[in-house]
């Protein structure tokens, strides 16, 4: 839906003369459960029928006067609705009222104890998870606005991701959500320097899969396509509305961003930035290719490059979560020393991501960082999971004299391999008994598998010392 078309139906139908026909509308659609019969209303004023006249144009054909009844059919209605600002109309509601249209139904289930007794269990598991003290338990109700009690009462953005989950399975997966965003919104908003140390991040943001991880030790438990990663960006924007009404600032990053920015940028206001690379291969080469942060090149544009410098070393990443923020260190440590991409020495380190297996592009780009300099040694980290260890045999027989694995070891997966890891499969763990290594061992012994998010803060200490080494 289109930010613009949001604007302009709220600005349409704040039209007071419009007033009594939505009430009619709403009305009618709350005791129905739902967009079916027809809303009834009584024309008020000579100002409003001129207005409502104008409104239904030829859809009446006698002229509306006051005292006239009128009679609209919720069906149509809908399709109006949707065909010119595309929303529903519930989502009208919302718009002009800022909070649910709920109907009688809706309104029944939330009085069932049910629903009361998750937000019981849900605050209470989550005070005694993080041995929450009652002043610091205020101090996050006053920075989410109070987001779990309005959740609770169908008065925030999020309740109905909430409830369509609740009502699909009566809480079991409801539970598990609504206390993992509870979890991120404290490591967010009361924890986030300690959340940053531990991951060894200094830039001061942290991408979206990286912080999922900290939370869940899943990188992908926020994504959107999962029930608990649309609750939490609606719980972010929610907030994020509640801070711009206090502000009183009219002029800010949601209503000014451009749509196809918008979800982003709920993300980036907390701090948190989404994996803005998502295809092709993704490189951070300052003396190739100008600018602060990762590129994407596709395999055209890499063969079109006659001739590489000569790097000494070269760093493979599986994941684009890590090159972003192993970038983003990169910025922070330059000007940290004075020092600007500029002034970088031509064999300066650089860093490749594959997005997950090894593409065409990728491959291309590394022979040809080898043609420029046979000596180039390049590593080689990703996820401790079957398919980043395939991809490590893989790179391991195409460049056998120079190539090493990065923190890819018995050590790394010792350390941070939990009992709430994500399990292998069967089928996973068929793979990796027929594969050779102690790691692969290890890996079969515990059944889990650990993330590359998990090591960042490992992964950032070895760049850092090769950036080191070149510069001083």
């Amino acid at each position: 839906m289109e930010l613009l078309n949001r604007k302009t139906a709220k600005h349409y139908y704040s039209d007071p003369l419009l007033e009594n026909l939505l009430n009619a509308v709403f009305k009618k659609y709350k005791g129905q459960n739902g967009v079916r019969g027809n809303a009834r209303f009584i024309v008020q004023t000579q100002v409003e029928a001129e207005r409502l006249q104008d409104y239904f144009g030829e859809r009446v054909k006698q002229f509306i006067i006051v005292g006239a009844e009128i009679e609209v059919h919720l069906t149509i209605f809908a399709e109006e609705l949707k065909q010119g600002y595309n929303l529903t109309i519930t989502e009208l509601y919302e718009l002009l009222h800022s909070k649910q249209l709920l109907t009688k139904r809706e309104e029944k289930d939330l009085k069932l104890s049910a629903w009361t007794k998750l937000f019981v269990k849900v605050e209470q598991d989550f005070i005694n998870k993080f041995n929450v003290s009652k002043t610091d338990f205020d101090e996050f109700v006053l920075k989410t606005f109070n987001w779990f009690q309005r959740l609770k009462n169908a008065e925030s953005k999020g309740y109905m991701v909430l409830k369509n989950v609740f009502d699909q399975d009566k809480g079991t997966n409801a539970y598990w959500d609504l206390l993992t965003c509870l979890s991120a919104l404290w490591q967010l908003l009361m924890r986030k320097e300690e959340m940053f140390e531990d991951r060894g991040i200094s830039a001061g943001k942290i991408r979206l899969p990286i912080f999922a991880d900290a939370v869940t030790k899943d990188p992908h438990a926020f994504d959107k396509k999962r029930s608990v990663g649309r609750l939490l960006w609606h719980a972010l924007y929610d907030i994020d509305i509640q801070r711009i009404k206090m502000n009183g600032d009219e002029k800010n990053d949601i209503t000014v961003i451009p749509d196809y920015l918008f979800e982003r940028q709920i993300y980036r206001n907390f701090d948190v930035w989404d994996d803005d690379l998502s295809s092709i291969s993704h490189v951070f080469v300052p003396n190739l290719i100008k600018g602060n942060s990762p590129r994407t090149l596709n395999l055209r544009e890499i063969e079109e490059i006659e001739q590489f410098p000569k790097y000494s070393l070269l760093y493979i990443i599986e994941n684009p979560a890590i090159i972003s923020q192993l970038a983003d260190e990169t910025i922070h440590f330059l000007n940290t020393n004075g020092l600007s991409l500029e002034q970088l020495p031509l064999d300066f380190p650089i860093l490749l991501c594959t997005i997950g297996q090894s593409r065409t592009a990728s491959r291309v780009f590394i022979e040809k960082c080898l043609a420029s300099n046979r000596d180039c040694v390049i590593y080689y980290s990703g996820d401790l999971d079957v398919p980043g260890i395939q991809m490590l045999h893989g790179m391991k027989k195409q460049f056998v004299a120079q190539f090493y694995a990065w923190r890819m070891d018995t050590f790394i997966y010792h350390k941070y391999v939990t009992p709430n890891s994500k399990k292998f499969s069967d089928q996973d763990l068929k793979l990796l008994k027929e594969a050779e290594g102690g790691l692969k061992k290890e890996m079969v012994q515990f059944g889990a598998k650990v993330y590359q998010e998990a090591f960042i803060k490992e992964l950032k200490m070895d760049w850092i010392k090769a950036i080191r080494e070149v510069i001083d």
